[in-house]
């Protein structure tokens, strides 16, 4: 069984909410190959509107592998999001064990019409990669 958890974090009024999930029939134990999946939920709280530019993650496993992620929007967009209006998304990732965790940042930048904006980080939380079996 899978247990869904939320992972919330809000920068400057932009929420950004994270639930993740082991994909079992994608995944290989036996050759050290675990799916997991991830819903993001980019809600706008803010008075102006937002564009993601870029983002960032970090990903580690229990065994000590680290990546970098680095590439702009996300999954091949760069979404403007209104006030008040959310931005939804799936995407997934793969280690090789059964634990690990996934953080990062989202570029953004406010869209004024007078003056000028300057782009800021978003935080996205830390969030759990687990299989099933190794939670307690």
């Amino acid at each position: 069984m899978n247990r869904l958890r939320t992972y919330r974090a809000t920068t400057e009024g932009i929420r950004v909410h994270v639930r993740s999930k082991f994909e079992q029939e994608f995944s290989r134990p036996a050759d050290r190959k675990f799916i997991f999946s991830y819903r993001i939920i980019i809600e706008n709280r803010s008075h102006q509107s937002i564009q993601v530019l870029k983002r960032k993650w970090q990903i580690v496993d229990a065994l000590g592998h680290r990546r970098r992620v680095v590439g702009n929007g996300v999954v091949g967009v760069q979404p403007e999001i209104l006030p008040g209006r959310v931005f939804e998304y799936d995407s997934a990732c793969d280690l090789a064990c059964g634990i690990g965790t996934m953080s990062g940042v989202y570029v953004v930048k406010p869209n004024r019409v007078f003056g000028k904006a300057l782009p800021f980080e978003v935080t996205i939380p830390v969030f759990q990669l687990e299989a099933p079996w190794t939670m307690s």
